[in-house]
């Protein structure tokens, strides 16, 4: 018995089907036609296992690439937000500690 890398004719045109539904459930929720873009149509002229792997290999390093990237600003951002916590941590206290020097000279 041997085996087959394609699919019988029926199973192939209902994962047509749903493929072209997923895609037009994509396009809609998204705004992004995933047909158009750049990688669907490499990934089209692939003729191989090996190529489509290395599409995908590249793929995963760009978006390594992108989070590391991305890591530097995060940190940044980081350091700001936990300068102005402690900021507005310090204000806070220094208006409740007001709002109670108010109120303990309005009783006397």
């Amino acid at each position: 018995m041997s085996s087959s890398t394609t699919l019988p004719s029926s199973s192939a045109s209902r994962f047509q089907v749903i493929l072209e539904n997923a895609l037009r459930d994509y396009t809609k929720q998204t705004g992004v036609d995933l047909t158009k873009h750049d990688f669907v149509k490499r990934l089209e002229r692939s003729r191989s296992p090996n190529d489509v792997l290395a599409l995908l290999g590249d793929k995963a390093k760009k978006f390594k690439e992108f989070r590391e990237g991305n890591s530097k600003l995060i940190n940044c951002v980081s350091t700001v937000v936990r300068v102005v916590h402690v900021f507005s941590k310090l204000v806070g206290e220094a208006a409740a500690t007001k709002m109670v020097s108010r109120k303990a000279f309005k009783l006397e």
